[in-house]
């Protein structure tokens, strides 16, 4: 139900992003890849921006630890999210991940995992529309076996697209080193990484 719930939320945030982007920006100021506020290039009136605040969502794919069934390729999270994005510069991202899977013992035996994660993305643009990023992540899975809390942290590089003028689509793609911890359903330590990409928006909100 929880999980229902929060990805009704995460919809109804995306379906409502054109009525975000569209209001209150000057009159005949056109969208730039480099800068949502129709300003002109980043830099040029700087100090005339108001706090560059967000929020978004972000749906995420990957193949390796985490996402269940002999690291099949599969969801890895649903993730809200909040931050601060100065175009151009950097940004600093704060997002609250969720999934499910089914992950299967030496037996062959399946049971479903509840996961979640608290992240923390920091990136820094290196061209115009292109960033690399860097992220932590405290992640907790519970499951009929017991409970699980683990460090997780990635590396990679992304994009975005100005479709309105407040209002950015992303992709990121990057590798998550999943640290060792005790997995009390395989009943022995893990570790591992996965390959994950995340594509979501963000709306500006100043």
């Amino acid at each position: 139900m929880f999980v229902r719930m929060v990805m009704a939320v995460a919809f109804a945030l995306l379906a409502v992003t054109p009525l975000f982007a569209q209001g209150n920006f000057p009159s005949g100021a056109l969208p730039t890849a480099s800068n949502p506020l129709g300003q002109g290039p980043v830099g040029a009136g700087m100090m005339n921006m108001r706090l560059p605040l967000f929020l978004g969502g972000s749906f995420g794919l990957g193949s390796g630890a985490g996402v269940g069934d002999g690291n099949d390729v599969g969801v890895c999270e649903i993730k809200p999210m909040i931050g601060a994005w100065l175009p151009g510069i950097a940004f600093i991202r704060l997002g609250y991940g969720f999934s499910s899977y089914n992950e299967k013992d030496d037996d062959g035996k399946k049971s479903e995992i509840e996961n979640s994660n608290f992240s923390i993305d920091i990136g820094a643009h290196i061209l115009s529309e292109f960033y690399v990023t860097g992220s932590y992540s405290r992640a907790n899975a519970l499951s009929e076996n017991g409970d699980v809390s683990w460090n997780e942290w990635s590396a990679g590089f992304g994009t975005f697209w100005a479709v309105f003028a407040r209002t950015f689509l992303t992709l990121d793609i990057g590798y998550h080193w999943v640290r060792e911890h005790f997995d009390p359903f395989l009943d022995k330590r893990v570790s591992g990484g996965r390959i994950q990409m995340n594509v979501g928006f963000i709306v500006f909100v100043y």
